[in-house]
C-alpha cells in the first residue's frame, strides 16, 4: 500500500445485527444463536455468491453460504467488548472511543430524576400505572425502558407523530438524555397508534424491565422515524473524529448517522437497503481521501420483528449491491464488514443476541488471510485509522500489517 495516505478510502459497511455465532458469555436466553445460520436454515439455501467469495461462509457453518477454499479478502470474526448486545455500544466500540462514561440502569433507577427534569421543562409527567416506572408525558408520550435490548442499556421515548411532531418528541428526549447515563436514549415515532394502542403494548420483559414492545405495536414501517441519542464519549479521540482532525472527508450513512458522531461529518439518516448501497457508491465516486461508515438498518429491524423471510431478503440485497463497491476500489482503498452484534430471529426473543460478528477486509493490496477472533470491534476501527494514517484511537489494536501484502 504505496499511495499517499491523503489518497486512501476506507468503508466500513455495518450489517446491523449480523451475527455469526453465540459467544461464550452469552446469557441463557441466547443459547445456540447464529444469525447467519439459522436464517439460511430457515429461508435458504442463501446463495449469497459475492459475500461467500469474501469468506462469510468460512465464519460459521452456513450451508448456503459454502466456505471458499480460497476467499478473496482477509476474515475472520470481532468479539463484543461491551456489555450486552447493543447498536450504539456496538459502535461506539467499533469507532474505537472509551465506553467510561456508561451506567447500566433501569428507568425506576432514575425516575425521579427525569420526572423532575421533565416537570421544570414544563412538561406533565403521570405514571402509565401508579407504582410502575413508564411515564406518559404530556398525554401522548411514554418513556419507558427499551425492551428489544438487554436491561439497564436503553430508555425508550415513543409517541405517535399523529399526536406529536418528531421535533416535539426529539427535544423530550433530549431532556431525559441530559438526565440519565444510560448508553442510549431512543427517539421512537411512527403513525396509526395512539397513546392507549402504546399502553396495550407495554411488557415487562425482565423483573423491572418494563416498555414497549415496539414490534408487536407496528412501528416499523414505511411512518418510522428514530433518533439515538448517544451518552458522551470521548467523540475527538473515535476514527470519524481523528479522520476530520487530519482534514479527510467523513460520510456517515444510515444509522451510523445517528448513532456516530463527528463533526464535520456528512449524515444521512437512511433506512432502505438501496439507498444505502446506492448512496454508500456515490460519496465513495466522489471522494478524494477518507472514510465511509455505512449501516444497513433492514436486517437489525427484521430480527426485532422475527421475520426470517425479511431478513433472508436484506442479505440478498446486499449481496447483489455488494459490487458497486467491491468494484469501484482501487489501490489503497479498502471495505470493512462488520456487525455491531447479532439479532437472531429464530432464537425465541425479538432482543440483540450477543453474538461474535463479521470481520471481512477486502481491496488491492490485502492478502486474503484467515484473522482469527478478534477480542473487539474497536479493532476494526484501529486498522481504519492505521490506513489513513491518523493518531491511534482510544481503543482497539489495528491488523493492517497482517493483511497487507507488501
Amino acid at each position: 500500500m504505496t499511495e499517499s495516505m491523503g489518497d486512501r478510502r476506507v468503508v466500513i459497511l455495518v450489517l446491523d445485527g449480523l451475527g455469526v455465532g453465540v459467544m461464550p458469555d452469552h446469557p441463557p436466553e441466547d443459547a445456540g444463536a447464529n444469525t447467519l445460520r439459522h436464517v439460511d436454515q430457515a429461508e435458504g439455501p442463501l446463495k449469497l455468491p459475492n459475500l461467500a467469495a469474501l469468506g462469510f461462509g468460512n465464519l460459521t457453518d452456513v450451508p448456503g453460504v459454502p466456505a471458499e477454499q480460497s476467499p478473496t479478502a482477509a476474515h475472520g470474526r470481532c468479539a463484543l467488548r461491551h456489555p450486552g448486545a447493543d447498536t450504539y455500544m456496538g459502535h461506539q466500540e467499533l469507532m474505537g472511543g472509551g465506553l467510561d462514561n456508561v451506567r447500566l440502569l433501569l428507568l425506576a433507577d432514575v425516575l425521579e430524576d427525569v420526572v423532575a427534569a421533565l416537570s421544570q421543562a414544563g412538561h406533565h409527567c403521570e405514571p402509565l400505572t401508579p407504582g410502575l416506572s413508564p411515564l406518559v408525558v404530556d398525554g401522548c408520550v411514554l418513556v419507558a425502558d427499551n425492551i428489544e435490548a438487554r436491561p439497564r442499556l436503553n430508555i425508550n421515548v415513543t409517541a405517535s407523530q399523529d399526536d406529536i411532531s418528531f421535533e416535539e418528541l426529539t427535544r423530550i428526549g433530549e431532556i431525559v438524555r441530559a438526565t440519565v447515563p444510560v448508553p442510549r436514549v431512543i427517539v421512537v415515532g411512527g403513525r396509526g397508534f395512539d397513546i392507549e394502542d402504546i399502553r396495550a403494548y407495554v411488557k415487562e420483559r425482565t423483573p423491572g424491565q418494563i416498555g414497549v414492545d415496539t414490534p408487536a405495536l407496528g412501528v416499523y414501517d414505511e411512518h418510522y422515524q428514530v433518533r439515538h441519542l448517544g451518552i458522551d464519549f470521548a467523540v475527538d479521540q473515535q476514527l470519524p473524529s481523528r479522520v476530520r482532525q487530519a482534514g479527510y472527508d467523513v460520510v456517515l450513512l444510515g444509522k451510523a448517522a445517528d448513532v456516530v458522531r463527528c463533526e464535520g461529518a456528512v449524515a444521512e439518516n437512511i433506512v432502505r437497503t438501496e439507498d444505502v448501497l446506492a448512496r454508500a457508491a456515490e460519496h465513495l465516486d466522489a471522494m478524494t481521501g477518507g472514510l465511509i461508515v455505512a449501516n444497513v438498518q433492514e436486517t437489525d429491524l427484521a430480527g426485532h420483528e422475527q421475520d426470517v423471510e425479511r431478513y433472508a431478503r436484506m442479505l440478498k440485497t446486499v449481496d447483489e449491491l455488494l459490487p458497486g463497491l467491491l468494484d469501484r476500489l482501487r489501490p489503497g482503498d479498502i471495505l470493512l464488514i462488520t456487525g455491531d452484534h447479532g439479532n437472531d430471529p429464530t432464537v425465541g426473543h425479538s432482543q440483540h443476541t450477543r453474538e461474535y460478528t463479521p470481520a471481512i477486509a477486502y481491496g488491492p493490496g490485502i492478502s486474503p488471510v484467515p484473522l482469527g477472533v478478534r477480542p473487539s470491534l474497536a479493532d476494526i476501527g484501529a486498522t481504519a485509522g492505521e490506513i489513513l494514517g491518523v493518531p491511534p484511537l482510544r481503543s482497539g489494536t489495528s491488523f493492517l500489517k497482517e493483511i497487507s501484502c507488501s
